[in-house]
């Protein structure tokens, strides 16, 4: 939930004022578990074009441990005007 959250938020930030962000592909590798502690994510763009924003992200532990690796896709569509 984390990485789509921060996902979808940058490719949201890309995409506007003219356009929304829609996903269409998410995938995570969930490396090892946490159980106590804080955990921390970072997004970066791996893709930024016209109509797709792509997003990895990494969640690491407190102790800089990879916890998690995720990609998340969004197609960019034209916003609708209100």
């Amino acid at each position: 939930m984390l990485a789509e959250s921060l996902g979808s938020i940058g490719a949201t930030l890309y995409a506007q004022p003219e356009q929304v962000a829609v996903g269409v592909d998410i995938n995570a590798t969930h490396h090892r578990a946490v159980s106590d502690g804080i955990v921390t994510a970072v997004a970066t763009p791996v893709h930024l074009r016209r109509s797709i924003a792509c997003y990895e992200i990494v969640v690491s532990d407190d102790q800089a441990r990879r916890v998690c690796t995720a990609r998340i896709t969004c197609q960019l569509i034209e916003a609708q005007k209100s």
